[in-house]
């Protein structure tokens, strides 16, 4: 593999093991985001969604599995994004915002299915 790819996994992946370990840290804000959306069982929802962002994060930066870690990542990616940033529910400035969030979201969901089709 060459390096370039190398440090490109590895910062792609940096953004979930750091949110899925500050998640699984405190979880508050999160759950209620989730509880808000009607989200079934929302703190075990959470629990289990930073655990895929923490583990599947850092399987995808050590190159362990990286395309069963970046679909997992990528399947994260859903819930988290339609919940997370709902910029369609906002207005002014706090929707411009969560529309940034959401899309730049999807700019990663992008980069992880690019990560998980790649041959080797």
């Amino acid at each position: 593999m060459s390096v370039t790819a190398f440090i490109g996994r590895a910062l792609l992946a940096s953004i979930f093991i750091k949110n899925g370990y500050d998640h699984l840290q405190n979880p508050d804000y999160i759950v209620r985001a989730a509880r808000g959306a009607e989200v079934p069982e929302p703190e075990l929802a959470v629990k289990v969604n930073s655990a895929v962002m923490l583990g599947a994060g850092t399987m995808l930066a050590l190159g362990v599995a990286p395309g069963l870690a970046g679909t997992a990542l990528a399947a994260s990616l859903i819930p988290t994004t339609v919940v997370g940033h709902p910029f369609w529910d906002k207005q002014g400035a706090e929707r411009q915002q969560q529309q940034i969030h959401f899309l730049k979201n999807l700019a990663l969901f992008g980069a992880l299915l690019a990560v998980s089709g790649r041959r080797r």
